[in-house]
């Protein structure tokens, strides 16, 4: 009798454990990154509208981060909810959105205005002003990707987005990426948007 109990205790346990949270931002985390922070897989980082000074990172998590377009379909949350990577900690890391860390097409970004990304240094280079995606694939949907600029004496690499995959699962669609540029003395330049 004792063990039943522990069995439907632990299938109740674990049905809580499952159970997908929504994380506000700004009202539970104050930006987006503190919302990435403070998700585990399966949840979703819902962003009000407003400009968020930031670059965020995925961490690796399987979630997605979406503005209110993912609740009502309303295209102008695109538009008004915007992450701006213009100010980043490191000069270094100035791509708006990152997944390297094993993201798969569970990783979701949806609904927002990215800019003022300057890309990521590996090496010689700077890749993805916008979006840097490395040895790892996301989901990409409902997007504006404008005013990304890399300038860099050597290699660069999408000024919009930058995607160096290990497998052909990435998802970009939807979106519109423009003006986005590199600025570079070496000849290899890839991917404007």
């Amino acid at each position: 009798m004792m063990k039943f109990v522990h069995v439907i205790l632990s299938c109740v346990l674990l049905g809580f454990s499952l159970k997908a949270n929504i994380i506000n931002v700004p009202v539970d985390q104050p930006d987006i990154q503190a919302g990435i922070n403070a998700a585990s897989d399966g949840d979703t980082v819902l962003v009000a509208d407003g400009i968020y000074i930031e670059n965020i990172n995925y961490l690796g998590k399987a979630i997605t981060v979406a503005s209110h377009f993912l609740t009502d379909g309303d295209t102008s949350h695109i538009a008004n909810t915007v992450i701006d990577g213009s100010q980043p900690s490191h000069p270094d890391s100035g791509a708006v959105v990152t997944f390297i860390s094993g993201e798969d097409t569970t990783s979701v970004l949806a609904g927002f205005t990215i800019t003022g990304g300057s890309g990521t240094v590996i090496a010689n280079g700077k890749y993805g002003g916008g979006i840097h995606i490395f040895n790892s694939t996301a989901t990409i949907r409902n997007n504006i990707i404008e005013f990304n600029a890399i300038n860099q004496p050597t290699d660069a690499y999408g000024g919009g987005i930058y995607a160096f995959l290990q497998s052909q699962d990435l998802i970009i669609e939807n979106n519109l990426i423009r003006h986005n540029s590199i600025t570079s003395t070496n000849v290899t330049e890839y991917c404007l948007g």
